[in-house]
């Protein structure tokens, strides 16, 4: 457990370093959803012969732009934390490795998600880029609404809205220290948002707006949490979005 006075409250290099290299990379994968928008490819899920690496190439991108503007105060505090207890020579690497592994884990869960929407999209149960009965989509609506009631989402959320609490009290140094954390967060990250993530199916994957939409809304959700009932007052809104994209396949 870290003492209370074992960092330091402003930034040190390395953390500038890693934040400006997200923001950067992040901004790339925004310009090249934006830039696909712009060529009348909208998007590639729009295209009937979408080709399985193109899907996941998509959905990598978007969890990039997604998800890094929400995880930067964790990434930042880890680098603030390390760049105090770790020596200069192997700082930036452990930093380097946390900041990979969480990487490497979203990637994954979209190349997957990639994968699932190449999928269904031959066998037409996806149409430019959307859920092609309203049945389905409401049954997800139903599903992330559910699940934003869940106690796992709170603890997920809890560990994500407050990283400095979380390293004082579990902080490890070193190579495997990076290996862990970065699988912890990023997997407590992805127990947040996995059924927000998974909406892209119903507002359309690539849809810009829709994408824009959520990722505001995983930010928000970061910096208010539990409070204001906020994950109860958006659980109420996705429920009632499901059940009426679901009468809609009963009409």
């Amino acid at each position: 457990m870290l003492k209370t006075g074992s960092y330091r409250s402003s930034l040190p290099l390395e953390a500038w370093a890693a934040g400006l290299f997200l923001l950067a990379l992040s901004a790339l994968a925004w310009a090249w959803l934006f830039r696909m928008g712009a060529a009348g490819d909208i998007f590639l899920c729009r295209l009937s012969t979408v080709t399985l690496s193109a899907a996941v190439a998509m959905w990598a991108a978007m969890m990039i732009a997604m998800m890094i503007p929400s995880a930067l105060p964790m990434i930042l505090s880890y680098a603030q934390v390390t760049s105090r207890v770790e020596g200069p020579r192997v700082r930036l690497g452990v930093i380097a490795l946390f900041v990979s592994i969480y990487l490497i884990v979203w990637g994954a869960f979209g190349a997957a998600a990639g994968g699932a929407e190449w999928l269904l999209n031959r066998n037409g149960l996806i149409r430019d880029g959307q859920i092609a009965d309203p049945l389905y989509a409401g049954a997800l609506l139903l599903v992330a609404g559910l699940y934003q009631w869940s106690a796992v989402k709170s603890v997920c959320l809890s560990r994500c809205r407050e990283p400095m609490s979380f390293l004082r009290r579990r902080y490890r140094g070193g190579y495997a220290g990076a290996i862990g954390h970065g699988l912890e967060h990023s997997t407590a990250c992805m127990g947040c948002c996995w059924a927000l993530m998974l909406l892209a199916f119903v507002g359309g994957a690539m849809n810009l707006g829709w994408m824009v939409l959520l990722t505001l809304f995983v930010t928000l959700e970061r910096l208010i949490g539990t409070r204001a009932g906020f994950l109860r007052l958006s659980a109420l809104a996705l429920l009632l979005a499901g059940a009426i994209e679901m009468t809609r396949s009963i009409v």
